[in-house]
């Protein structure tokens, strides 16, 4: 099963659990209820943004990997405050002993993106981050200072 598939089951099953409305949590994480639904249908064309991923994994005190369905266990209950992408996403990387253009070797992605997110000119893809996670061995917790 791909990774938007499993996070539309999960997402389907923790609105069921905490018996929340889907007008309910596009209120309580500050998103339309089309989005919402959007997500539910499990579509690729209705990937969530990476900042709309941590609101919910926010709101269902979750890991991301277990909001996306990548872990069966939720090991991250209480995340701490997270710093802006663009403030932690350099440090990640050096505290995991990667430069950003060793990083781009391994990943194959351009390190110009890199810069972008550090700008904050734009933030990454969350297929970016599923690529980065795996490249440096960490949680997407962690890669986006969640943890």
């Amino acid at each position: 099963m791909d990774t938007i598939a499993q996070f539309s089951e999960r997402l389907k099953e923790l609105i069921f659990e905490n018996n929340i409305t889907v007008k309910k949590l596009s209120q309580n994480i500050s998103c339309s209820e089309k989005s919402i639904y959007d997500w539910l249908t499990g579509k690729i064309n209705f990937v969530p943004s990476v900042y709309n991923l941590i609101k919910l994994a926010d709101y269902f005190k979750c890991s991301l990997e277990f909001l996306l369905g990548i872990e069966q266990e939720n090991y991250l209950t209480a995340p701490k405050q997270r710093p802006p992408f663009s403030e932690w996403f350099r440090s990640a990387v050096e505290a995991k002993g990667f430069t950003l253009y060793g990083l781009s070797r391994k990943t194959k992605m351009n390190t110009g993106n890199y810069y972008n997110w550090i700008n904050g000119v734009s933030e990454p893809s969350l297929d970016s981050l599923l690529r980065i996670s795996e490249a440096l061995d960490c949680s997407l917790d962690y890669l986006v200072g969640r943890e």
